[in-house]
């Protein structure tokens, strides 16, 4: 197996690829991938490095047979290796292989061992990086390869809820309560429509106020302009004229994701955010979708709003390696914040 470091005129190739793999999702998509190397950065001790992306291809025989986009961060501490890369809201990335799923099983996992073993040379001996962070897309759950390289593996967990099976079944999976508050949501005037850029803005002012995200307004609005309205779609919730709360999606191939948005918002007691997700997996559902994904499933503090929908766990693999040199420069790093914050909210 070798690796071939793709560039612009690749950029068609390398969407083909993501077309043709299983599990892929719009982060793996070559715009999706520029935007996040233009405004990902990562601050520490004062000093900013900003991303440089390696979209890389894995080739056997001359035929690409994977791809596995990074992030690397020549920072004058540590020289950070990410995929996803921080600050720009995508929770997971890491690998794909258009063929994996009809590869026999014995034939799979030698693969994958060799594809680990490259990505281990490029990424510790070509980059020197000393810290390495890969979370995996939906469906790619086995991180053993990894472990066995030093790598500390961990689950992941994101909701998928089966859009085949018609808003009726799915109405009738959801906690009775989020049925209810919907049902009065609606009584008390509050409607779902389509958002325009100015929404979406206003959902990201509202997140940043509740301190719940962290990329920049620019790159939110680009996001809105580059992928909009194929790709990326804002539900905005209102009461008359009054712009209450809202969610943005995106949306690739056979599947939906609430993406960001749902800042809590109270409006005569009640919350509008039941009615505007309900409304986004009514439209996905209706416009012929299979899946609706529900981000951030182990974020327990939104687990009360989040378990309502019924949604089924789908596993993904965070994996972490840090040279251990950097162990004593880790544990005083979190003494002085006082509690175990990972590198990548940096």
């Amino acid at each position: 197996m070798e690796l071939k470091i793709a560039e612009e005129p690749d950029r068609q190739h390398w969407d083909e690829i993501v077309d043709r793999s299983p599990n892929s999702t719009l982060f793996h998509r070559w715009k999706w991938l520029k935007l996040m190397e233009k405004y990902s950065t990562v601050n520490l001790a004062g000093f900013t490095s900003k991303a440089r992306l390696y979209p890389i291809i894995l080739m056997e025989k001359e035929k690409p047979v994977g791809i596995f986009p990074l992030f690397y961060f020549n920072h004058t501490l540590i020289k950070f290796c990410y995929s996803p890369c921080p600050r720009v809201e995508t929770l997971y990335l890491g690998p794909l292989f258009p063929d994996i799923d009809i590869m026999k099983q014995e034939k799979k996992q030698i693969f994958l061992l060799e594809m680990q073993k490259e990505i281990e040379k490029f990424v510790k001996k070509d980059l020197a990086s000393t810290f390495v962070e890969i979370d995996t897309a939906p469906g790619f759950d086995d991180g053993r390869f990894f472990k066995w390289g030093g790598y500390r593996v961990e689950p992941r967990y994101t909701y998928y809820i089966d859009l085949t099976i018609g808003t009726d079944q799915i109405w009738k999976g959801f906690n009775r309560s989020l049925r209810y508050y919907i049902e009065k949501a609606k009584k008390e005037g509050i409607i779902v429509t389509d958002g325009t850029k100015e929404d979406a803005l206003h959902i990201y002012d509202l997140l940043k106020e509740r301190k719940r995200i962290s990329s920049s307004k620019e790159f939110v609005g680009e996001v809105f302009d580059q992928f909009s309205p194929d790709h990326f779609k804002v539900f905005i919730a209102k009461a008359g004229s009054e712009r209450l709360s809202g969610i943005m999606a995106i949306a690739d191939k056979d599947k939906v994701s609430f993406w960001v948005g749902a800042p809590r918002y109270n409006y005569k007691g009640l919350s509008p955010n039941e009615l505007v997700l309900w409304e986004s997996i009514r439209w996905a559902s209706e416009m012929g979708y299979k899946t609706f994904e529900i981000e951030g499933a182990e974020d327990f503090s939104l687990f009360p709003f989040k378990r309502k929908f019924n949604g089924v766990i789908v596993l993904y693999t965070q994996m972490k390696w840090h040279s251990p040199l950097l162990r004593p420069f880790l544990c005083l790093y979190r003494t002085i914040k006082r509690d175990n914050i990972s590198l990548l909210n940096q």
